[in-house]
């Protein structure tokens, strides 16, 4: 099971400044899938994750592929 495995669906639908917010760490790989000045546009934070897969023709799975190694990056190197 990964990290993602609960939460990867319903990130299609929420809210890219949602998730920006809860997951800064991914602005990196956005930046990569829909271009460095679109995380700038307030117009494009209110898009769903979806919504902005459709528009800039990005493969929804392997963008959540990357969104998965981050997090499980993070949590085999989480320090507490």
């Amino acid at each position: 099971m990964t990290p993602f495995s609960f939460e990867v669906p319903s990130l299609e639908n929420k809210l890219i400044g949602n998730i920006l917010r809860k997951y800064p760490q991914m602005s990196r790989i956005m930046e990569r899938y829909f271009g460095g000045h679109c995380l700038e546009r307030p117009g494009f934070k209110i898009q769903t994750l979806g919504m902005a897969c459709i528009l800039f023709v990005v493969d929804q799975k392997r963008l959540f592929q990357e969104f998965e190694k981050i997090k499980v990056d993070q949590h085999e190197y989480k320090i507490e």
